[in-house]
């Protein structure tokens, strides 16, 4: 191996090469890019691109910008050069280019960044560097409701279309439905294992514990979670019977995952986005997404447990103890440990309308910064 190979360079002795920026970028990245910003665990192939492209827009907007070019190694990067990179997101938002969710993101792998190279305090808090902070500060309250049914798509149409081209999108589709799945954990499910009893769902008692259910099967969901967090779906109905039927049915032998046996899982989820826009099934075409049956699958348990459509979908007013039961009831089906998450599938209830706001006003959503990477997106 020659000398700049990056197993084998060492970054603690490597003298400051301004001029090769983007090379020890690359070091820095290869050495670090793979942990988590605070825990001692390594951290997925998303969140580690998302990372790495915003370090590596960074350093090219500081060396190529017309205002001020500035030339340093990255080890090297100070207050000042924070102070304009952040400056410039502020400028973005301000114009609505950047939206307010995007940006704590991007100043948070900016932090991780610091870190990596000796500088753990270097960034001010992120309200220092805005002077409004509906710039920086997303509202986690939907006034649109985002199922499918609210646009009268006919859901279990469109995913018999899809099995025809695809059988293994149509199962994932019909597990998003019934049981709420993400991308992701859909694909990863395997459904001849991931189906408890009672007893292995909640111990002794076979009792549906905090959700109330008295389902004698369950589907046991910790493939692809977030956080490797479990949860036990009930399959008390016959949407959630076909779906984990359909899904044995695509699996290949006992051991089987959802997703096609001979494609990687980054190679299942690229070919399943694609059987998604082949099929329409796109905010440009349909106008909706798969995560809108993640919605629907949230309003259809409140309202199950309510009587009443939720507020976003329209719903009447419903009484604050019951609408707490049923919030933290569809948290824990999602996988969400704050019920105050289900804010974003199912909207406010009436009776936090009705109380004065805390701090700032709700801001809407703005569109993403042309020439800025999204988390996970494209560099420009």
């Amino acid at each position: 191996m020659s000398r700049t190979d990056p197993l084998t360079v060492d970054l603690d002795t490597l003298p400051l090469q301004p001029q090769r920026c983007m090379h020890v970028l690359a070091l820095i990245l290869r050495r670090h890019n793979w942990q988590h910003a605070v825990k001692a665990k390594n951290i997925g192939h998303r969140t580690a691109q998302s990372r790495g492209r915003l370090c590596v827009w960074v350093f090219r907007f500081l060396h190529h910008n017309p205002v001020k070019a500035f030339k340093l190694d990255p080890r090297s990067f100070s207050g000042r050069h924070a102070d304009f990179v952040l400056a410039h997101w502020c400028a973005e938002a301000k114009a609505g280019r950047l939206a307010p969710g995007t940006i704590p993101t991007y100043y948070s792998h900016l932090k991780t960044f610091t870190r990596w190279i000796g500088k753990p305090k270097l960034l001010k808090p992120i309200g220092a560097y805005f002077d409004d902070p509906t710039l920086y500060r997303r509202s986690g309250i939907t006034t649109n409701d985002k199922s499918w049914r609210a646009l009268g798509i006919d859901v279990a149409s469109v995913i018999r279309d899809v099995e025809d081209y695809d059988v293994h999108a149509a199962a994932s589709l019909w597990l998003m439905l019934a049981f709420g799945l993400r991308f992701k954990e859909s694909l990863m499910l395997r459904p001849h294992v991931d189906v408890a009893s009672a007893r292995q769902a909640y111990g002794d008692s076979g009792s549906g514990g905090e959700d109330g259910s008295e389902a004698g099967r369950y589907l046991d969901t910790h493939r692809g979670t977030k956080g490797g967090r479990q949860r036990y779906v009930p399959i008390d109905d016959d949407l959630c019977r076909h779906a984990i039927t359909y899904a044995c049915h695509v699996a290949k032998g006992t051991q089987g995952s959802v997703g096609d046996p001979n494609l990687t899982l980054v190679q299942a989820l690229r070919r399943l986005r694609y059987v998604m826009e082949r099929f329409g099934i796109t905010k440009r075409d349909l106008r909706v997404v798969p995560h809108g049956l993640r919605h629907q699958f949230a309003a259809r348990h409140y309202t199950e447990r309510t009587g009443l459509l939720p507020p976003v979908a329209g719903g009447q007013p419903v009484e604050a103890v019951a609408d707490s039961a049923a919030r933290q009831h569809v948290s824990a089906l999602l996988g969400h440990g704050r019920p105050q998450i289900t804010n974003a599938y199912l909207g406010q209830s009436a009776v936090m309308r009705s109380k004065p706001p805390a701090g700032s006003t709700p801001e809407p959503l703005l569109q993403p910064a042309t020439g800025l990477p999204r988390s996970g997106g494209v560099l420009r």
